[in-house]
C-alpha cells in the first residue's frame, strides 16, 4: 500500500474564481475572462485559438485508489465503412420501392471511443499526480492536476451557443498551494 501525506489545511493558500455569462459571444465571454483573472492575479492557461479549435479532440484521466491507477482514455476518431449502395423504383401503382444493390460505397463515421486500463503500481512506477484530467473538445476545456502533497489546480471552460452567435459560458479556476 502506498503512503499518501494528507493536506494540511493551516498551511495551505487558496485562490480561486468561478464566473457565469449569459447572452455573449465566444469572444466577448473571453475577453470578460481575462480581465476578471488578470485582476485576481491570475492567469488562464489556453488561448481563444486552442478553445475554439483545439488541434486535437480528447479527454484522459487518471486516478490513484490504494495500489492501482486507475486510467480514463476518450477520443473522436473517424473511421471509414462500407456499406451496400440504396436504390428505388416506382411501381406501375405509383409506390417507390427501395432496394440494396450490389455495389459497396464507402462513408466515413465520427464515434467516440473509450479505453479504461487499471495499472497495479508500486513505489518505482509511482504516477506524478495522485490524479490529473486533461479534456480538450472545441468550447470545452478542463486542466485538473491533484499532487500528492494535497496541492492543485483546476481550470474548467465550457461554451454553450444559444444560437449562431450568442450563448452562454462558465469558468472555474482554482489553485491550492503551500504558503511555504
Amino acid at each position: 500500500m502506498i503512503e499518501v501525506s494528507e493536506r494540511k489545511a493551516d498551511n495551505m493558500k487558496k485562490n480561486h474564481i468561478e464566473i457565469q455569462r449569459n447572452n455573449v459571444t465566444v469572444s466577448e465571454f473571453l475577453a470578460y475572462i481575462k480581465m476578471r483573472v488578470s485582476k485576481k492575479g491570475m492567469e488562464r492557461s489556453f488561448s481563444p485559438e486552442d478553445f475554439t479549435n483545439p488541434a486535437t479532440e480528447y479527454m484522459t484521466s487518471y486516478t490513484v485508489v490504494g495500489d492501482k491507477k486507475h486510467c480514463h482514455f476518450a477520443d473522436y476518431r473517424t473511421t471509414t465503412k462500407h456499406r451496400r449502395k440504396h436504390a428505388s423504383y416506382t411501381t406501375s401503382e405509383g409506390f417507390t420501392r427501395y432496394y440494396y444493390t450490389d455495389e459497396f460505397e464507402e462513408y466515413e463515421v465520427t464515434e467516440l471511443h473509450r479505453y479504461d486500463p487499471i495499472y497495479p503500481i508500486d513505489e518505482t512506477d509511482m504516477p506524478p499526480c495522485k490524479a490529473e484530467i486533461v479534456r480538450q473538445f472545441p468550447y470545452n476545456l478542463q486542466t485538473y492536476i491533484n499532487n500528492w502533497d494535497g496541492t492543485c489546480y483546476n481550470e474548467i471552460c465550457v461554451f454553450t451557443f444559444d444560437d449562431d452567435m450568442r450563448g452562454h459560458g462558465y469558468y472555474y479556476q482554482v489553485n491550492v498551494w503551500n504558503e511555504e
